[in-house]
């Protein structure tokens, strides 16, 4: 019921009343939301953006990023072998923490050694930035530990297949007998310097280049020559091999084909961890026959 106050003005009942504060609540409480959702400051809308060098660059790593149960299980991996000679095929803010994860184990930590092998210029500059800026324990810088290797890639992950079919026919493309610097099978990178080639890796990792697509630098050479690096160590500690991206015919193909099924230790998401022992066949990777391709 209304009444007439004053020459005619109207007094609200309580049913509009209630209605308009209901409005206004609900009108603040969507101006808050809105303050609350939008960036404050150019400072915190440069915070969401990645650094320029995890875009992807040469390697595709930045495309292709380790989830963080992959990663776990890549740290514990270097972790459980650390100091240790550790080598990355693939550069990215994720795979260079590595390094420092890998040089600052205790007091063995001098005997840490880190290669990491991308295409990308721009990725191989952005780390060794990076690295001058890291110290390990007492203070003393740990890039002198670390080495940033560039690559060229010859072969897109197009050509997987017919490159796998002529390594199966090819002698040369066997489990290596001498060092892999010196093997004529077309997959093992023999352009990589003899730092990489020559030495012995305890840990292996396989997340370059890209092979995002059929055009780009596939993984063949770098999964095989991974392989082979473990295969060329007489007696000794097991290699461990990691591979990523093992959702894409490419990686899985070359994983099972020269890593072998029989040494899959592990698995998390798209990642898989390989530990490659010195024994098996002398001229053949794995124990068992080729990886059946359908």
């Amino acid at each position: 019921m209304t009444s007439i106050v004053g020459g005619g003005s109207r007094m609200m009942s309580p049913k509009q009343l209630l209605t308009i504060i209901i409005v206004i609540f609900s009108a603040l409480s969507f101006i808050k939301l809105l303050l609350l959702t939008s960036p404050s400051s150019g400072a915190s809308s440069s915070s969401l953006r990645s650094p320029p060098w995890d875009a992807g660059g040469g390697n595709g790593t930045g495309r292709s990023v380790l989830a963080a149960k992959e990663l776990a299980l890549l740290r514990s991996l270097v972790a459980a072998r650390a100091p240790c000679r550790l080598l990355v095929f693939g550069l990215s803010p994720q795979l260079l923490a590595l390094a420092k994860l890998n040089s600052g184990a205790g007091s063995g930590a001098a005997a840490a050694t880190t290669a990491f092998v991308t295409d990308s210029a721009e990725d191989a500059d952005a780390a060794r930035r990076v690295l001058g800026s890291w110290r390990g324990g007492g203070g003393a810088r740990i890039d002198s530990a670390v080495a940033v290797h560039r690559a060229r890639y010859r072969d897109a992950a197009a050509e997987a297949w017919p490159l796998l079919r002529r390594a199966r026919g090819s002698p040369a493309c066997r489990r290596p007998t001498g060092t892999v610097r010196k093997s004529g099978c077309p997959l093992v990178l023999t352009s990589l310097p003899r730092e990489v080639l020559d030495a012995r890796w305890d840990v292996v990792v396989v997340d370059g280049p890209s092979g995002a697509a059929p055009e780009e630098p596939g993984r063949m050479g770098t999964i095989y020559t991974a392989a082979a690096l473990a295969r060329v160590v007489a007696g000794g500690e097991p290699v461990d091999v990691a591979v990523h991206d093992v959702d894409r015919t490419v990686e899985r193909w070359y994983a099972w084909e020269y890593l072998c099924e029989d040494n899959l230790v592990a698995a998390k998401g798209r990642l898989w961890h390989f530990r490659v022992g010195a024994g098996g066949p002398p001229d053949a990777f794995c124990n068992t026959g080729p990886a059946q391709i359908l």
